[in-house]
């Protein structure tokens, strides 16, 4: 395997992880699902969000069919593509797809289970599963059944239909479209504007978020976890600054 089929840039506090094949589009090897799933399961505590990409040009040209065979063997394949979902869903981080081009087959499954997505102008997302007569993964036919409205999951799915960049917004397959090329500093301006000081707030929304998606939230845990952090430093400190910008400022309306 390739060392840096995925590179990784931290900035600030922001790690950016860049699908890195070009020549074969980003395909999805089975190197680069492992590498994907690992820096995602493995970040450094003073990382607050997740830039995922696949650069200028291509997010990802889907499965790597240099290593699918077109039978039941394939089964180990979409094993190593659950196990980059799973890092996504299991991470506390915000994870943001930067997608520019072309977002296919296994990649769009990948992206969909990011938090959000943004496009740049000319980017568009398909799974045209159904017309190489294959059945996806019924797991991630669950999970995006789950998350995106039905009509579009249907067209997604059944038809196989390429959604345009504009379209997958109105879809909301894509979260928001930018100029071409722009994708990645669009995601990064989002991440940047987080400090250490909300960590443990975005920590906990985004495994609450992931309880009640997966249905096994515990309310009273919950519960107990809002009442720990409305005692936090953190929270007294955020209240302070609030304080200081608006409520003690003179001049400032009561």
């Amino acid at each position: 395997m390739r060392a840096n089929l995925v590179e990784r840039t931290v900035r600030g506090t922001v790690l950016v992880l860049e699908m890195n094949d070009p020549a074969s589009r980003n395909a999805l090897s089975r190197g680069m699902l492992a590498g994907l799933s690992e820096a995602i399961g493995h970040v450094d505590a003073n990382v607050l969000g997740i830039v995922l990409t696949g650069g200028a040009d291509c997010f990802s040209a889907g499965g790597d069919f240099r290593e699918l065979k077109g039978t039941s063997e394939d089964l180990g394949y979409d094993e190593a593509v659950s196990a980059v979902v799973a890092a996504i869903l299991a991470s506390d981080r915000i994870v943001v797809a930067a997608i520019e081009g072309p977002c296919m087959g296994a990649a769009a499954d990948i992206a969909l289970a990011c938090d959000y997505r943004i496009a740049g102008a000319g980017g568009f997302v398909q799974i045209p599963a159904v017309r190489l007569g294959i059945l996806y993964n019924p797991a991630a036919v669950e999970r995006i059944g789950r998350s995106y409205p039905r009509d579009t999951v249907r067209r997604l799915l059944l038809a196989g239909e390429r959604f345009d960049d504009h379209e997958a917004r109105r879809a909301g397959l894509f979260s928001r479209v930018v100029p071409k090329g722009e994708s990645v500093g669009a995601a990064l301006r989002d991440l940047e504007r987080l400090d250490a000081g909300q960590a443990d707030a975005v920590r906990a929304t985004k495994r609450l978020l992931a309880d009640l998606e997966a249905g096994r939230a515990d309310r009273a845990h919950w519960e107990r976890r809002r009442a720990e952090l409305l005692d936090s430093e953190q929270r007294g400190a955020a209240i302070r600054r609030a304080h200081a910008r608006f409520i003690d400022k003179p001049g400032t309306r009561r």
